[in-house]
């Protein structure tokens, strides 16, 4: 048994390794930028920890959601790994302060983009070794990725002040322009590249047409009480999340919760423990609920409404069968889909008249904050005043003549986006195969399957009976009182810092 073997078995009680894990993993210790696409559910968090184990000094994890960052934090802590902490904006000023006199002992750091900009954390992050920069969800820092994060765009200028450490970047989905836009916006000149297919053999594609929402609405109902659980329902808005789960609770008795970025840290949390806890049957969710669940036995996914891009798809169908079994995706349509997305692309969208109305009241701000704050308080959203922010800076300095490159910008970012959503809509549109179109969007080929149980979509003759509740429901663990649970997370929050 070689040294990895041995150190994968001793540290995660592993016996062998999902495909590409070892590859990249042996890229990374030879000290080599690297870059990995491993599908959703394929161990893209080993492929760091495992290598930390290896090698002196700490790994620095750049992760985009708070709720990704103290799941992974957990799960090393739960493995006796005690040299572990998140940088985050949950924390205390004591506790922030803390981690950073104790960096020296660290030996896993996780960190957000946004917390990464401090000046007193990359001054303090100099005077250690880094053997490692993790850029986690790395599609986030391209332009043409489905979750484009402003500050990730800054990481590339980061890495250097902390001395061009080995790097490695991960994703989920992305397209060839997006892999290279992640290459050369961290300055990854001669990276070792690992490309692995996004297709997951073991999740079947379903497609329904349905004549109007409220026809969606009853299939979802009849779904979710005969489907085997524990199962995501993804809603295009945080309203719609509300209201399903209401009307799921009360048509189907099953225990449903809902989750979206509007709601506070907190709840987030609670619905998030409790549904990996097997204390919900369901979760209607927006887009903001699946990176940071770690849930091995999610059985079904259903979209009820259109997503915006073919990768947002793949990333949310990613969160069933992690656990390698048998599970399904079913995307619910009716006419009227495309426009609701249309809209909420176009209402993300600023014009002409909003931009030059922010510009001229930002035109005396030079602080970064202070700038987001302002915006915020102008009505914008947190990632629309992010962006904006973003693009103010590089270009203010140039007047009139840089409100109108953000006009600019803002405008081909709306078109793309459209242009993408434009896209998968035709993808499900196709006659043929469903799955070929998907992975021919990411230049891939679909390959025989070798496993003949495993169904493949609803143009390949899928059966929905397969995924049904056979006999009772599994066992649903009893729902403690809110108190408790959130008293046991940040207590579990607070021993991270022991």
């Amino acid at each position: 048994m070689d040294k990895l073997h041995q150190a994968l078995r001793r540290h995660f009680g592993y016996s062998s390794f999902k495909k590409g894990q070892e590859t990249i993993m042996k890229s990374v210790l030879e000290g080599r930028d690297t870059v990995a696409m491993l599908p959703t559910g394929g161990g893209k968090s080993l492929c760091y920890q495992l290598p930390g184990f290896l090698t002196d000094g700490t790994v620095l994890i750049v992760s985009p959601l708070l709720s990704l960052m103290e799941d992974q934090v957990q799960q090393l802590k739960m493995r006796g790994e005690k040299r572990t902490a998140a940088y985050n904006s949950v924390l205390t000023y004591q506790e922030r302060d803390y981690i950073l006199k104790q960096l020296h002992r660290l030996k896993f750091l996780y960190i957000s983009p946004e917390a990464l900009q401090s000046e007193q954390i990359i001054k303090r992050l100099q005077t250690i070794k880094v053997s490692l920069f993790v850029v986690d969800e790395a599609h986030c820092i391209s332009q043409w990725g489905h979750d484009f994060r402003p500050d990730y765009s800054k990481l590339g200028e980061i890495k250097a002040l902390l001395g061009n450490p080995p790097t490695l970047a991960l994703t989920a989905t992305a397209t060839e322009a997006t892999l290279k836009d992640i290459s050369q916006m961290l300055g990854l000149a001669e990276a070792s590249y690992f490309i692995y297919s996004v297709d997951r053999p073991n999740i079947a594609l379903h497609i329904e047409n349905l004549r109007d929402t409220a026809a969606k609405t009853e299939r979802l109902i009849e779904l979710v009480r005969k489907l085997q659980g524990p199962g995501l329902v993804y809603c295009p808005t945080r309203k719609w999340t509300e209201e399903l789960a209401e009307r799921l609770t009360e048509e189907t008795r099953l225990r449903t919760g809902f989750y979206h970025g509007g709601m506070e840290s907190g709840d987030r949390m609670l619905i998030q423990q409790q549904f990996i806890r097997n204390q919900l049957d369901a979760v209607c969710c927006t887009n903001a609920f699946g990176m940071g669940v770690d849930k091995p036995d999610v059985r079904y996914v259903i979209h009820f409404n259109l997503p915006q891009t073919a990768e947002a798809y793949m990333q949310e169908i990613g969160r069933a069968g992690r656990d390698g079994q048998q599970s399904i995706s079913i995307l619910l349509k009716a006419p009227g889909d495309e426009g609701i997305q249309e809209q909420l692309i176009q209402t993300e969208a600023l014009s002409q008249h909003d931009i030059d109305f922010l510009y001229e009241k930002l035109a005396d701000v030079k602080d970064e904050r202070a700038l987001r704050d302002i915006l915020q308080q102008s009505g914008l959203s947190e990632t629309q005043a992010r962006h904006f922010v973003h693009l103010y800076l590089k270009v203010h300095h140039l007047g009139d003549d840089g409100r109108e490159l953000i006009y600019r910008e803002m405008d081909s970012r709306k078109h793309l986006k459209l242009k993408k959503m434009a896209g998968f809509a035709s993808i499900t549109e196709s006659e043929g195969c469903f799955r070929r179109g998907l992975l021919a969007y990411f230049n891939e080929e679909l390959k025989p399957r070798k496993n003949s149980g495993a169904a493949c979509c609803t143009y390949c003759g899928l059966d929905l009976d397969a995924y049904e509740t056979k006999g009772d429901r599994p066992f649903m663990n009893e729902l403690t009182a809110w108190e408790e649970e959130l008293d046991a997370i940040f207590a579990a929050g607070r021993d991270r810092l022991c």
